[in-house]
Formats: C-alpha cells, structure tokens, sequence
C-alpha cells in the first residue's frame, strides 16, 4: 500500500468513524446552548467526588466493609503542600475523623486588617481587579482555606469554594456569609462588599461537619 493510498484510507475512517457528519475538521462540536456545570457532583451531601481537600478518607466513611475491617483506633497527620495547614486524619471510638488546624489565621486576619486599613486611606493595589468603570478596585477577601471549607460544609452542602464560585448566585450568597460570619478576612474598604446581586442569605443546614478545621 502506497503514502498515498494509506492518506486516503485514514482519511475516510477519520470521516466515517470519528467523523459521522463529515463536518470540516475547523467546525465546532459544541451547540448553540451554554455549557451547564452540574453542582451536585461536588456535594459532598450528594456523596461528591474526591476533591483536594476531602480525599480518600472522605470515602472511607460511605464504604461499610472498609470501615468494619479496618478495626481500633489510629490517627495520621500530615501537613498540607503549603505546610500552613496540619491535617489529621484517624478514627477513634469506631468512627473515622478529619480534623484541619490552619497555623497562619492570626497572621491572615493582621494582613487582612492593614489592607483595609490601607484601602480606606485611598492606597490602591496594582495588583487589584479591574472595575467595570476601567479603574482599580480592591481585593475583596482574604480568606484561611479551613473557614472556607466551614462555610462550605455549613451551607452549601460540603462543595468547595472552587465549585462555588462558578455559579454567579451561590458565589454571592458565599460572600454574604463571609461578611457577616467572617468580616475580618474581608479586604475591601468599610468591611463591605460591593456584591452585585441581591441574593437571600443561605440557610445553614445544621448537618454533620464533613470537616473540621479550627
């Protein structure tokens, strides 16, 4: 078999097979629709996905003979990549824990203050967002991973602030919970925060904690 004929055979099985409407190789498989994200695959009240701060342990707790074979008490602690948060993962009194102890709040919450101090006084961050007005704005908080996750598991059923954000009204009501909840990690001038859409304030679920932190 000749380049040639080799060419024309891989091209038409690219068409047939891989290709069934024979669209040009340039055009797009997408539809007119926007993509939809489906928020309950990171709900850990829905059983979630294994995310960067639940882990294998997480599934530890959904799988019955597991649990049963792996009998008496022990613990594990670790540090995180960023070695400011120690985890600690055990099971004591037959049931298995996480526990999250961030050793950086206290200096978060300094640096958070003289920011907004700062902002108050008119000193603006270059490395700020953009307004909408093409001028510079400030950062809107500061906040330890551990309390974001809290809120997380608090109010929106475990999914973390990753999933959260990319949806424009549960990324608003996370706000408001920060300012109220947590005001001082919030950077932005007076503690407030120029939240665009009126969104009601989530309810807190008063479940089980999937985590603990501080």
């Amino acid at each position: 078999m000749t380049r040639s004929v080799i060419n024309t055979h891989m091209n038409n099985l690219n068409q047939s097979e891989f290709n069934p409407n024979n669209l040009p190789p340039d055009a797009s498989w997408l539809t007119d629709d926007d993509p939809q994200f489906d928020t309950d695959y990171a709900r850990q009240d829905h059983g979630g996905m294994i995310t960067p701060h639940n882990g294998i342990a997480d599934k530890l707790l959904q799988n019955d003979h597991l649990y049963n074979a792996m009998k008496g008490d022990w613990t594990r602690s670790d540090w995180n990549s960023s070695r400011n948060i120690m985890i600690t993962t055990g099971r004591e009194d037959g049931k298995f824990y996480i526990k999250r102890e961030q050793h950086n709040v206290e200096a978060v919450r300094r640096r958070c203050a003289a920011y907004r101090k700062a902002s108050e006084q008119g000193i603006h961050d270059p490395m700020a967002p953009i307004g909408e007005d093409g001028r510079l704005t400030y950062k809107w908080m500061d906040l330890p991973e551990v309390l974001a996750i809290r809120i997380g598991d608090d109010y929106f059923g475990g999914m973390p602030w990753s999933t959260i954000k990319r949806d424009r009204t549960l990324k608003a009501q996370f706000y408001r919970v920060v300012e109220r909840e947590y005001n001082d990690f919030v950077c932005h001038p007076g503690g407030r925060l120029p939240i665009p859409v009126d969104v009601p304030y989530p309810t807190k679920r008063g479940q089980v904690r999937f985590f603990k932190g501080i």
